[in-house]
């Protein structure tokens, strides 16, 4: 019986440890009456806490109500004196017969990594996503997230 208990501690610890992220920020922000404006920025400010790459992850939460199959959005990542990188993202929402690609039922959530780490020093970094479809409004848009990560390679300094 004491066998039994072990194991069943040892897998359920297991178990929790699995979900533990590695990621050093999550944030979502709501986009008010699920309407996103094409002049509308969407700003985040992440702490890095050692020299090195990081992978973003670039989150949308969108209901059923979004008319497109993809969403372009504009990312600029600036440190306190300058920009330091400039990404455009068109993130597939849809797959080519209309199913949504996101998880969830009526809220379709998509994570979408960007392709290249991001090599940044420790310190403050402002983060702002832009929605590029040439839309005054985009309907159905809920949330915008941002998730960083540290990269796969080992931390250097950067010039």
């Amino acid at each position: 019986m004491q066998n039994i208990k072990s194991l069943f501690l040892l897998l359920l610890s297991c178990f929790f440890g699995g979900c533990t992220s590695s990621a050093i920020f999550e944030d979502y922000r709501n986009i008010p009456q699920e309407k996103w404006a094409i002049n509308s920025d969407i700003q985040f400010e992440v702490e890095i806490p050692q020299n090195g790459d990081y992978d973003f992850i670039l989150c949308i939460r969108h209901t059923t109500d979004y008319e497109m199959a993809n969403l372009w959005c504009f990312l600029t990542v600036a440190d306190s004196t300058r920009t330091i990188r400039k990404d455009s993202v068109n993130i597939m929402v849809a797959e080519a017969d209309g199913k949504w690609k996101g998880k969830g039922n009526l809220l379709k959530t998509l994570e979408y990594p960007l392709p290249d780490p991001y090599a940044l020093n420790t310190g403050k970094y402002f983060i702002s996503v832009k929605q590029g479809m040439r839309t005054p409004t985009l309907k159905g848009i809920k949330n915008v997230g941002l998730i960083v990560r540290p990269g796969t390679s080992v931390p250097t300094a950067i010039e």
